[in-house]
């Protein structure tokens, strides 16, 4: 009488999952810091000034809130 054996790739099915999410996380971080060290200066510096803009529009608004909270009310 043959003896059977029943095997399931089941349990190496989460370990693959987990290689292949680490490769895919590794390349896309790989392809990001390239494509950073590929910026001109000129571009770094439009990038700076945009958040600069972006802080002070937003400082302003804060700004703009707190002054329409602190009005006096008419009587």
């Amino acid at each position: 009488m043959a003896v059977q054996e029943n095997r399931s790739g089941g349990g190496n099915g989460f370990l693959y999952f987990a290689v292949g999410a680490l490769v895919v996380a590794v390349a896309v971080l790989g392809y990001m810091f390239y494509q950073s060290q590929q910026q001109t200066p000129a571009e770094s510096a439009i990038e700076s000034m945009a958040d600069s803009v972006g802080e002070a529009a937003d400082s302003v608004g804060d700004a703009a809130r707190d002054a329409t909270n602190n009005a006096p009310t008419p009587n």
